[in-house]
């Protein structure tokens, strides 16, 4: 006879095999994106038109990659499929202060969204989603990073945010 078993999920894969499979590899979580916690992924893309080389003779090719400023406000990182390929040190960091007002209103706008989601009126919770969403493009428009090549033998990077201005001195080798 045929054996009963329940309907797979199709979003668990666990669910779709008879036995667990072993795991392999990096598992979720362990990578190197996951240990310095980064909340989403945008971030300033650069489009880096030159190799670049250190003093060891690694290379950093040509793409593009994301620029991320790390937690401890120290380095800035060069990020290609939520892998870390190269850091170096900000040598300069400008932020500027955020007002309450700011936060206050985002807060405003996504509590009045959750009220009304939570009392099933799905038609004024679109409002206020619609004027969040707006707020948060406003926010993320900001984001640029460029590099340039200076004769003096020296690449300058340079990071942009909306609330965070940084650059880095990289030395051509």
């Amino acid at each position: 006879m045929f054996d009963v078993f329940d309907k797979p999920t199709w979003n668990d894969r666990e669910s779709l095999f008879i036995y667990k499979p072993e795991v392999s590899g990096i598992m979720d979580g362990t990578s190197t994106i996951y240990q310095y916690a980064y909340p989403d992924t945008n971030y300033p893309i650069l489009r880096m038109p030159f190799d670049i080389y250190d003093k060891e003779g690694n290379i950093l090719p040509h793409g593009m990659y994301m620029i991320a400023l790390d937690y401890d406000r120290k380095y800035l990182m060069f990020l290609q499929s939520n892998e870390i390929k190269a850091r170096v040190p900000v040598a300069g960091l400008t932020e500027q202060m955020r007002e309450d007002s700011d936060f206050k209103k985002r807060e405003e706008l996504a509590m009045k969204y959750q009220k009304y989601m939570n009392r099933g009126k799905q038609r004024k919770a679109k409002k206020f989603k619609k004027e969040l969403e707006i707020y948060d493009k406003r926010v993320r428009t900001k984001l640029s990073a460029t590099i340039s090549e200076e004769e003096n033998s020296v690449y300058i990077l340079h990071y942009e945010t909306a609330f965070q201005k940084a650059f880095a001195i990289i030395p051509k080798y």
